[in-house]
């Protein structure tokens, strides 16, 4: 169910809910609408997570990581802007930007070295941060996101986080204009920099890459592209760019990882699991066991 939070007779602290949800045919006209607190609007949902106090910590180490690096980005880019001379600034401007940027990188770096710091006194106290982290090329920062961001009780399958992460369908079938989609776009750039590091580090994830993009590379399959234009286009896997084949095949990396993260997750928290739609559906064999990449339980 999906429930667009926006700002309501100009209050940007509350959110607009529907008493009969879309699902159900739903609309916002003035008798099926109610204007409800963000957090009562979370519980209605079932997406309020309550998390120890330490978990908690590490949340707003995050959070607090997140809106720092927007910050600086915003900025950078826009300094940028100024030297490629696309945009025009009062210098005075320009001064106040420039001076910025130190003081806010500064205060980045020492919420990521909170964020690794917590992981490195959770190490002995959670089997799950130790486990991941004995996987090679996966930092502190993966496992921190990961934990905080990935409810494992919540998530009955596998590919329940495939969808979470926004993993489960191209992007350009991802998002829907005038709703949130597309995923937690947060653990989707962590898991990113997990797989680029697994390829260029040689991981063992690396095989995987290598494989799906190989197969891709002669593949004959109908596949939506975008052309030089940024048109959909719908050609073989084979004539896509090799920016294309390489995203996919990067993607497919963060999808294996979840998977061995949420069997071998679930197990070191004692919650059951089951066989992977792959295997126990589509009867694919030979499949790749979390084991064989590192992972080993406590």
């Amino acid at each position: 169910m999906t429930c667009v939070a926006i700002n309501y007779n100009n209050d940007p602290l509350k959110d607009k809910h529907r008493k009969i949800p879309k699902a159900k045919g739903g609309t916002y006209t003035k008798e099926n609408t109610k204007i409800i607190d963000p957090v009562d609007h979370m519980k209605i949902h079932g997406n309020l997570r309550i998390r120890e106090e330490d978990y908690e910590e590490l949340k707003m180490y995050i959070d607090d990581r997140e809106q720092l690096m927007k910050v600086h980005n915003k900025i950078n880019n826009q300094i940028l802007a100024l030297k490629r001379r696309t945009d025009n600034l009062l210098p005075s401007t320009v001064e106040f930007l420039t001076e910025q940027i130190t003081p806010i990188k500064k205060k980045l770096d020492n919420r990521s070295k909170d964020i690794n710091k917590w992981i490195k006194i959770h190490r002995n106290e959670d089997p799950l941060i130790d486990m991941v982290l004995n996987i090679k090329s996966v930092g502190p920062m993966t496992i921190a996101y990961c934990i905080t961001y990935i409810d494992l009780e919540k998530a009955k399958y596998a590919s329940s986080l495939w969808k979470y992460a926004g993993l489960h369908a191209a992007s350009h079938e991802r998002y829907k204009k005038g709703e949130t989609s597309g995923g937690n776009k947060k653990l989707r750039c962590i898991l990113w920099n997990m797989a680029e590091s697994q390829i260029k580090q040689r991981g063992p994830y690396r095989e995987i890459y290598d494989s799906t993009k190989n197969k891709l590379s002669i593949s004959k399959k109908i596949v939506k592209s975008r052309n030089t234009k940024g048109h959909l286009v719908e050609i073989p896997w084979k004539d896509t760019k090799p920016c294309h084949r390489h995203g996919a095949a990067t993607r497919i990396i963060m999808k294996h990882f979840l998977a061995d993260y949420w069997i071998m997750g679930r197990k070191v928290r004692g919650l059951p699991t089951n066989k992977l739609y792959v295997e126990e559906k589509l009867g694919h064999e030979n499949i790749i066991r979390p084991e064989e990449r590192g992972w080993k339980l406590p």
